[in-house]
């Protein structure tokens, strides 16, 4: 599948948006943001030729490819949406600490924020995904999550994939991908595309 054709041009979007604000720390997060969703696009490539395929680079055991496209999917959709947060904190908040903001450190400064800004701080925490792929991504780098195999009794048929059981659900790797690319591709392009009206 080719790189993801963002609707508008991002990096003249995020130049204007660093002119008008002086902020290149944010322009700077802003792209950030759009590389870490290219590389959502690129990691779902390489799951959806492993899941076709069930073959793994060097003979790794393909728990550790799921737990590691789980971990990689996971980490780098809440990134992508924390490091927009950060440029908003930037040009908007007065934020100038070495430290970036989140997008939970965020929240309670929406107050600085312009409407548009603020409804999109608001549309990311209320999508479904976004709890669901935090929770994965806390369980993935904080703690054990409760892995489950299915058991392929049928001879030489491809291995199952990884169920990961998070506190409120249990959801494929596959899926949580799946997931991970699409919630991050939607926020950070809806926010890339507000960028001429803040």
């Amino acid at each position: 599948m080719p790189p993801l054709p963002w609707i508008a041009e991002r990096t003249e979007l995020i130049q204007q948006f660093e002119t008008r604000h002086q902020s290149p720390d944010s322009a700077a997060l802003l792209s950030w943001a759009a590389w870490a969703v290219d590389s959502l696009h690129y990691l779902d490539d390489i799951d959806l030729a492993y899941d076709t395929s069930h073959e793994t680079i060097d003979d790794h055991d393909p728990a550790v490819v799921d737990v590691a496209h789980a971990r990689w999917a996971t980490t780098t959709s809440i990134t992508a949406v924390d490091l927009c947060a950060a440029a908003l904190g930037r040009a908007f908040c007065q934020h100038e600490n070495e430290k970036e903001l989140d997008l939970e450190d965020l929240k309670p400064l929406r107050a600085q924020l312009p409407s548009l800004a603020r409804r999109w701080v608001e549309d990311v925490c209320a999508a479904s995904q976004y709890k669901t792929i935090k929770e994965a991504r806390n369980w993935l780098t904080h703690s054990r999550v409760p892995r489950h195999f299915a058991v392929n009794l049928g001879a030489g048929g491809p291995p199952q994939r990884l169920q990961l059981e998070l506190p409120t659900t249990t959801v494929g790797v596959r899926q949580l991908i799946e997931d991970a690319r699409d919630f991050a591709t939607q926020h950070v392009s809806a926010l890339l595309e507000m960028l001429p009206r803040l």
